[in-house]
């Protein structure tokens, strides 16, 4: 978005006071000033010389989850998601964003994944006779969370795949952060060169789709990589798989699961009915919902981490008593970065709940039936 986008983005917006209502900062921290129409007058103020660009405005630029929640309350259409990356672009640029921004963007140039782990031990947890370098037309994305801190996820996925006998190929130690964290922490130039690093192992491998069990990954493919190939995340290849009678279960869940739609996978990808697809095949399951969910769904504050952690786990804990006071026994959400945050916030604030990423439940209630 161009400075005078953002000019007239300003200007346009009518001060209603809609984007507040699904605001997870805001209803945690209950400042104006962190609502987009109390960023909109400080931008305002800004412009007009009225107001200096202070620390804790630019601090304040970055507790905003990026959620797309007030896209969807907007009348007027103020996408101020586009907005905040824009203006993080140039914070960055100009040496005067967090100190955690500035170390997010050099870990990335250097390690290529935002918690600083050598890019040789990626594919760590693969077999040690997994065969590196195959070429298949399709391209299982492992992601920087899977690949170091939820290495059950990749595995979980990997035994349905393998019981049906699906053609695919891991990248391992020469794939690289998909530019989600850098992008949204405004270092596009870094990003661009991680983008294009993948892309190059995605032609030489044959890959036409690319599939992922990260929320994250998969928006940032569907926004910021070529339209050379299929993008999708695993609920949607699963829910087919399922409809098609190639994967069935038969071992009962008994629980009342409550499904949460991630803003990566909801809003920012459109995917809200594989999950409950997939989750309502499994015998047993009482499906119940959040009182907000589908497009309206409050963030889970995963993206507001490296900001405010403690905010980010009261966030979580906030959705994680809903779960618990709609009657619950079991959280279940399809992106990893959900996931950390719902354990993180219950862990620090005593809640009691079963929580899984939904490619976890499969391999024990899924019959897989072999293909010819």
């Amino acid at each position: 978005m161009t400075e005078q986008e953002i000019i007239e983005q300003v200007y346009t917006c009518a001060s209603c006071g809609y984007c507040r209502f699904g605001c997870v900062v805001y209803n945690e921290i209950g400042f104006e000033s962190l609502t987009v129409r109390g960023r909109m007058q400080i931008l305002k103020k800004i412009i007009e010389g009225k107001m200096k660009l202070t620390k804790p405005i630019i601090e304040s630029m970055y507790m905003c989850a990026q959620c797309q929640n007030c896209n969807v309350r907007c009348p007027t259409g103020i996408d101020f998601v586009k907005i905040s990356e824009a203006i993080r672009e140039t914070l960055l640029k100009e040496k005067i964003a967090p100190e955690s921004q500035i170390t997010l963007s050099e870990n990335l140039a250097k390690d290529s994944n935002p918690f600083r782990e050598p890019l040789e031990e990626r594919g760590s947890w693969l077999p040690s006779n997994y065969p590196l370098g195959k070429k298949s037309e399709n391209l299982y994305f492992v992601g920087c969370t899977g690949s170091y801190s939820l290495n059950r996820i990749p595995k979980s996925i990997m035994r349905v795949l393998d019981s049906i006998g699906f053609d695919y190929t891991i990248l391992g130690p020469d794939e690289r952060c998909c530019g989600s964290p850098i992008l949204r922490a405004g270092d596009r130039e870094t990003a661009t060169k991680t983008i294009e690093k993948n892309i190059g192992q995605f032609r030489k491998l044959g890959a036409k789709t690319i599939i992922t069990a990260c929320a994250g990954c998969h928006t940032t493919f569907i926004h910021h990589y070529p339209p050379d190939f299929n993008y999708i995340h695993f609920t949607q290849l699963f829910a087919k798989l399922i409809k098609e009678g190639t994967l069935v279960f038969e071992k009962e869940l008994n629980e009342k699961v409550i499904y949460f739609d991630g803003c990566d996978l909801g809003r920012h990808s459109g995917i809200y009915e594989e999950p409950r697809e997939i989750l309502m095949a499994i015998p047993g399951i009482e499906l119940i919902e959040f009182q907000y969910n589908r497009e309206e769904a409050e963030c889970c504050g995963g993206p507001v981490l490296g900001a405010n952690a403690d905010l980010a786990r009261k966030i979580a804990a906030t959705r994680v008593q809903e779960a618990i006071d709609r009657g619950a026994t079991l959280l279940v959400t399809a992106c990893p970065t959900c996931l950390l945050n719902f354990k993180e916030g219950a862990r620090t604030t005593g809640l009691q709940l079963q929580m899984q990423d939904l490619s976890l439940l499969l391999p024990k209630y899924v019959k897989a039936k072999k293909k010819d």
